[in-house]
């Protein structure tokens, strides 16, 4: 069983006290990315509630998350068919010769 551990992070000038299994570095981590988007929502949009801006920041932060999962899908596709390739181009034996340089004399 891992101990959950128990951080005070700060987002959008309140804290918080997490529990949670991951290391207090990477749950500050992810709080900074968190409080970064509500930043950058906020100064982009009129006095919004508390709640009304987390629910953006949210909405943004999933959009983030779905396209990278997409272009990860899309990557681990063109990986695939180009280890395909790789494969069905591999030459069968290959023969280096090495070739003395010419010498000075």
């Amino acid at each position: 069983m891992s101990t959950k551990n128990k951080v005070i992070i700060r987002i959008g000038g309140r804290e918080y006290a997490i529990r949670g299994n991951e290391p207090e570095e990477y749950i500050h981590k992810v709080a900074v990315h968190v409080d970064k988007k509500m930043n950058e929502i906020s100064a982009k949009q009129p006095p919004l509630s508390i709640s009304m801006l987390s629910i953006l920041t949210a909405l943004n932060l999933a959009d983030d998350l779905i396209k990278c999962k997409e272009q990860i899908e899309r990557l681990q596709r063109e990986l695939k068919e180009a280890k395909k390739i790789a494969a069905d181009t591999k030459i069968e034996s290959m023969n280096v010769y090495d070739i003395p340089k010419k010498t000075r004399g």
